[in-house]
């Protein structure tokens, strides 16, 4: 994050309002300015009582005449106090654009969004604070009930809404695409040995309180390690929609002691920008019963938790709370960027996923489409941007088994300060734009997806994972599927608990490379097979964890150059009594809590496992690792 000293340096540029939005900005800490305006959201309630929206709109227009005389007189540090305890309905997103120094103080009161839309939309700003607030959505963005029904083939299922969730038509409508999950009502957890990954192709309303239920593919086509649908069975339904909160081109936003109860998509989304934003105290966790309702939520928001993409600084994450989030809780990363041709020495044009993260001035890093090796680093030293219809053909191929380019035929026609030898379907990602320094204090994480860390100087300490769906706590590579970047450099992970995590099936199965409560190594392209051949993640540090009841290995680490594995308390491990197929697709059959593989620099020491059906070894070392640089002590079963 930013020094103190900056966040406290407020100074307000411009305001601009989308739409009857809220627009604001502000520091994490107020501290004294030369001149202040203070705005109470009551005098403007009053004149607009029941109609949030409007008394929003008033408010905002209050603001930016401040704003505007603020251009005038100098400095001012505004702030917009909502009334306390106060529940406001609104319909539209509430926006913040281009504002320097603006503080919304919930006092405790609570946004209920009545459209399924955005709550929170903050562009262009820096140092702007929202605090003591909490979001949530009436009608809910999901629902939830037991299987009542299914066919022999296990694609149509007949489920029972449970009371009081949803079930109109235009949630169902929205549904395809979606998660359907089986989950456990005692622990609020994904049910140990479900799928993780069915999907609706169709979802709709039968009578009431029933709906159908059309799956992509068979809940009972099973591998080893999945279990079978049941009657009975209690399910989770939701898909990605809008975000609760996205911030997008800007600089150290705060947001303090802010309660995400459901989002339609993702909780908190920051896109590009210098990045920098405080989360403390934040709880992304399910909200309480709705109306009529007599069982709890099993979903706070529809996709991840939070996630911070082509950012220059990454996030710090402190003493907040994240829980049921669909997708992974926390995803830090850049993104790759791939070569179409080389037009001339130093010139290359690059197909982007999204057209966001790489701008003149980056640094750069290279990546070998073959061994995923690095083929040098460098600097963009000119970057343009044009659309070729004439290359998407090629550009396609390009994506071809990858999560797809949203700019089908937008190159970047790029010129880096010295040559590098990059072919077509080499990569190339930003450092500069990479969420360098994202921290993670303090947190707890129960029956989430993934916390990942694809950031360099990434720090995830002192924090607790209960029942995570799959993998806990990642970092590494993602140039497989979704186009992530990058290898782990100077990562720590240190002094945390983890009980009963990987509880879904998937990755337990052949095909499966993530293996781990813990796991640092990379996510390669579908044809890959095995380890790479290439020693990408930099000083790598995990000490002093602890880690419980794990459906899979505790540690599993590969394609690291300087490893350290120490001082690590390892409890029972493949829990469920039988490996499955884990394992296979690196050709090794699973006996120790640790295992490292195709890597060199490595020392794990004073490790303690307990002796399980499948751990007979604390330690395992893959015969791909440079066995001279490997040195172990002390590690042994309890």
């Amino acid at each position: 994050m930013m020094p103190i000293s900056r966040r406290r340096a407020l100074t307000l540029a411009s305001f601009v309002i989308a739409s009857p939005l809220l627009g604001a900005e502000s520091g994490a800490e107020p501290a004294p300015l030369p001149g202040s305006a203070t705005f109470d959201m009551a005098s403007f309630t009053a004149t607009f009582s029941g109609d949030a929206d409007a008394a929003f709109a008033k408010a905002l227009a209050a603001v930016a005449k401040a704003a505007a005389d603020a251009s005038k007189a100098g400095p001012v540090h505004i702030v917009l106090n909502l009334e306390k305890n106060a529940s406001y309905r609104i319909k539209r997103p509430i926006a913040f654009r281009q504002l320097h120094g603006f503080e919304l103080n919930g006092n405790g009161a609570q946004l209920i969004h009545t459209t399924r839309s955005g709550t929170f939309v903050i562009s262009g700003c820096s140092h702007l604070t929202i605090r003591d607030l909490s979001i949530d959505y009436d009608p809910l963005p999901f629902t939830q009930g037991t299987i009542a029904a299914f066919d022999k083939a296990a694609l149509e299922i007949t489920v029972r809404i449970d009371p009081g969730y949803p079930d109109d038509a235009a949630l169902l409508a929205a549904m395809a695409g979606g998660f359907f999950k089986v989950m456990d009502r005692h622990n609020r957890a994904l049910k140990t040995g479900a799928s993780d990954f069915l999907s609706p192709s169709h979802v709709a309303r039968i009578s009431d309180g029933l709906i159908n239920v059309r799956l992509q593919w068979s809940a009972n086509d099973r591998f080893p390690s999945q279990l079978p649908i049941a009657i009975g069975d209690v399910v989770a339904i939701s898909n990605g929609g809008a975000h609760a909160v996205t911030v997008d081109s800007s600089v150290a936003t705060s947001l303090i002691d802010l309660k995400l109860l459901a989002s339609p998509g993702m909780g908190i989304i920051e896109n590009g920008g210098e990045g920098s934003m405080m989360l403390q105290k934040v709880s992304v966790v399910p909200g309480p019963r709705p109306k009529g309702a007599t069982t709890d939520r099993l979903i706070s928001t529809n996709s991840d938790g939070s996630h911070f993409s082509a950012v220059a600084r990454g996030p710090t994450i402190e003493d907040c709370s994240f829980a049921n989030t669909s997708d992974d809780a926390v995803n830090v990363h850049g993104f790759y960027y791939y070569v179409v041709a080389k037009t001339a020495p130093r010139r290359f044009l690059l197909s982007p996923k999204w057209d966001i993260g790489l701008v003149a001035g980056d640094d750069i890093e290279s990546c070998d489409h073959a061994t995923f090796r690095s083929l040098g680093r460098g600097k963009v030293a000119q970057l343009t941007k044009r659309h070729a219809p004439e290359l998407k053909a090629k550009i396609a191929q390009l994506w071809n088994n990858r999560s797809p380019t949203t700019e089908p035929d937008l190159v970047y026609d790029v010129t880096l300060q010295q040559d590098l030898p990059l072919k077509v379907g080499d990569a190339i990602t930003s450092l500069t734009h990479a969420g360098s320094g994202a921290t993670v204090l303090r947190c707890s994480f129960h029956a989430c997806g993934r916390v990942l860390m694809k950031a360099p100087n990434a720090i995830v300490e002192n924090c607790q994972f209960t029942f995570s769906t799959g993998v806990a706590l990642q970092a590494g590579s993602d140039i497989g599927f979704w186009s992530e970047s990058g290898f782990a450099e100077n990562l720590v992970f240190r002094g945390n608990r983890f009980s009963h995590c990987v509880n879904g099936a998937n990755e337990l199965t052949g095909g499966s490379g993530t293996l781990g409560t813990i796991y640092v190594g990379m996510v390669q392209p579908e044809s890959a097979k095995g380890f790479q051949d290439n020693f990408e993640n930099r000083r790598v540090i995990i000490e002093g964890n602890h880690i419980d009841d794990s459906c899979i290995y505790a540690i599993f680490v590969s394609n690291a150059d300087g490893l350290k594995i120490a001082d690590n308390v390892i409890g029972q491990t493949f829990v469920r009594g039988n490996a499955f197929g884990a394992g296979e697709f690196f050709r090794i059959r699973p006996d120790s809590a640790i295992y490292v593989g195709h890597s060199r620099n490595v020392e794990i020491s004073n490790n303690v496992a307990a002796r399980g059906r499948i751990a007979a070894n604390a330690v395992a070392i893959d015969p791909s690792c440079d066995k001279r640089t490997v040195h172990l002590a002390n590690n042994r079963l309890a």
